[in-house]
């Protein structure tokens, strides 16, 4: 998350669409009143490199203390802000105006979505070593991604909508099937100047496998269902086909 007050916009980071390099990005142009949350470590030590400013500014007072705080024995005088804090938190905890602020965030097409969250959970939770990932077979798979949108998939969904939802402001959504294009709209968009690093040059750490080993993945009719049930909010609202990609189809849904 950036809430950028010299330039008056306000980046929303949801989950597996470029996140960490659009904050990466957006982060060179902000002022020291800035706030910026944080990436990981070696993201943060790359920033070094280019002069770009570090995570600052994350930590925010409580607007006052309430009766809901006690009811859930919530006494922290302090909020701190991560790297996909929602739009509530600056409405409802801190009560930030925000209505001279551009706000925006990145979606993405649903199936592709909660693939790439499935691939980078395992990995994230450890559940696999990245050296097993490539011995893994198709049934394998099929079978760990059934029982990860059993867990997971309402949670991932429900999750990401809750970033970008506001019961007050307008929150402008762009679409990661169009990022490097939407990137240079939104620099031109924001007036962002003095610009040390292109947004195609950045590379930060990626899940490094076989390539071959994403056509492994098949969805099952069962698995469409429930994509198609948990993710409706974003197949309806930003006008994705629930059609799926050939990629995750079985031979015999192909023909």
């Amino acid at each position: 998350m950036i809430v950028s007050k010299k330039n008056n916009f306000i980046f929303l980071k949801t989950a597996k669409t470029a996140g960490s390099s659009i904050e990466f990005y957006l982060s060179q142009f902000c002022g020291s009143k800035d706030t910026i949350t944080s990436l990981r470590p070696n993201e943060e030590k790359l920033k070094k490199k280019f002069n770009i400013l570090k995570k600052q500014n994350y930590e925010y007072k409580k607007n006052k203390f309430t009766l809901k705080n006690f009811k859930k024995f919530n006494f922290s005088k302090r909020i701190i802000l991560n790297d996909h804090s929602s739009l509530k938190i600056l409405e409802d905890k801190i009560k930030m105006n925000l209505n001279h602020y551009y706000t925006f965030a990145f979606v993405r097409n649903p199936y592709h979505w909660i693939v790439s969250y499935f691939w980078w959970y395992l990995y994230d939770e450890k559940i696999l070593p990245m050296k097993n990932f490539n011995k893994l077979k198709k049934r394998e798979i099929s079978l760990l991604f059934k029982l990860f949108l059993q867990f997971k998939c309402l949670y991932f969904f429900t999750w990401m909508k809750d970033i970008i939802s506001s019961n007050k402001y307008k929150v402008h959504i762009y679409k990661y099937e169009n990022l490097e294009k939407d990137i240079v709209k939104l620099k031109h968009k924001l007036s962002l100047n003095n610009e040390k690093i292109r947004f195609g040059e950045i590379k930060l750490k990626e899940l490094k496998f076989n390539s071959k080993i994403k056509y492994k993945l098949k969805f099952s009719q069962e698995d469409i269902k429930l994509i198609q049930k948990e993710a409706k909010f974003f197949f309806s609202e930003y006008n994705y086909s629930k059609q799926v990609p050939r990629i995750y189809l079985s031979k015999k849904y192909n023909n």
